[in-house]
């Protein structure tokens, strides 16, 4: 029996959903075009480098030099200015103190600290983490990192993503089951994020795997899409991601196979954007299957992208979720981007409590609605702002629109 084929039917035994059975998709015809094989697990082949090639031989310097400088005694070193061999510092970067010198050392970022919260009373848990995942249990999950951030520019954007693990699952000791993806396909860039649903055991297989499948697609089928987003052709660009998610359904359910595993055990959401690198086409891309969000900050007010949705209840406590529900993939394209938007990709984690609590729309506008982007250390910082009874994973891309 295909693994999809369930005529009643299979909802999963938790909040997160019953999206409909039925008879999965068919294998699409890739694999000449592939270097990777189809039918290769996503987790055991065909991720790993390649042979690493020798480093160069370093060459020798005629004129030995030292292992650590001279110091310096006399001239503008000596004062802690710049001088030949101390370059002036960056504008707005204190200089270093010169050597022997008293008093404290200035601090650079104005939110050093604890991790900040939101509301009148902190959450219940420690802001840090604490259980660790055992890989006695399962290798795949006491493997995965509690916290990744990620981040670059890419044509007219700059993108920074975190995904963290929750409350929740850090005090239980379990792994985190969201995933992030930033990557690109030529001059096209990929964003996507992914929620394993709670309750089913290998969810955090589902939400990778997923993310690891779509790019895979996305990187067959770039220059089409960037077709596509180039002259507004949405109801192509809907038919072309619908075949890629389906045919990244069947892959994830063949994967749980491999490993003698129900595909249900993979359930995990999907949701995705494309943008061009081309800084004359405004078009973005969005794909999703199941809950989360995507939200705009523009001129320091919050808009939900997905409010016109007929089932895009973010707040629901049931949704559709992958490799089942591949028919119900929602497509469309962005056009009425501004200079100096941002848009805001993420999981539940991060986008029931920005729909719903005020004190942490004011927090994140404050911080990313300004001219400047955050470094990769100080948007960890912000995107993990706590929020009282909000304890699941928190996944979020930030895609700030370069100001023209």
């Amino acid at each position: 029996m295909n693994p999809y084929d369930n005529p009643q039917g299979s909802p999963y035994d938790n909040p997160h959903g019953n999206p409909q059975g039925g008879q999965g998709p068919e294998p699409v015809s890739e694999r000449a075009f592939d270097p990777i094989d189809v039918a290769s697990s996503v987790y055991e082949h065909g991720w790993g480098p390649g042979p690493v090639a020798p480093a160069p031989a370093r060459p020798v310097p005629s004129t030995p030099v030292p292992f650590l400088p001279h110091p310096a005694t006399t001239g503008p070193d000596a004062a802690g200015q710049p001088g030949r061999d101390r370059p002036a510092a960056p504008p707005g970067v204190p200089p270093a103190p010169a050597a022997g010198a008293s008093g404290p050392v200035p601090v650079l970022g104005e939110e050093p600290g604890a991790v900040h919260h939101v509301g009148r009373k902190p959450p219940a848990y420690t802001p840090e983490p604490t259980g660790i995942a055992d890989v006695g249990a399962d290798l795949y999950a006491g493997t995965l990192p509690d916290t990744v951030v990620d981040g670059g520019t890419f044509g007219p954007v700059t993108v920074r993503a975190a995904s963290v693990r929750g409350d929740s699952h850090r005090y239980r000791g379990e792994c985190r089951q969201d995933a992030v993806l930033v990557t690109r396909a030529g001059d096209l860039l990929l964003l996507a994020v992914a929620d394993g649903v709670g309750s089913q055991q290998h969810s955090q297989r589902g939400s990778n795997g997923v993310l690891r499948l779509l790019a895979r697609q996305v990187a067959h089928k770039a220059e089409t899409l960037l077709a596509c987003l180039r002259i507004g052709a949405e109801a192509d660009f809907a038919v072309l991601m619908g075949q890629m998610v389906a045919a990244v359904a069947g892959e994830l359910a063949k994967d749980a196979g491999q490993w003698g595993l129900d595909p249900k055990s993979y359930a995990t959401t999907l949701r995705a954007l494309l943008v061009p690198a081309d800084a004359d086409v405004a078009a973005r891309g969005f794909v999703s299957v199941g809950d989360g969000g995507l939200l705009r900050l523009r001129e320091g007010g919050w808009t939900n992208c997905e409010q016109d949705e007929d089932d895009g209840a973010l707040i629901s406590t049931r949704t559709h979720c992958l490799p089942e529900a591949y028919e119900q993939t929602r497509v469309r394209l962005i056009t009425d981007t501004r200079p100096g938007d941002l848009l805001v990709l993420c999981t539940d984690g991060l986008a029931l409590p920005l729909l719903k609590e005020p004190d942490l729309q004011d927090f994140l506008a404050d911080r990313w609605g300004g001219p400047d982007v955050p470094g990769l250390a100080e948007f960890l910082w912000q995107a993990q702002v706590r929020v009282r009874s909000y304890d699941d994973d928190r996944t979020a891309v930030c895609l700030w629109e370069a100001a023209r």
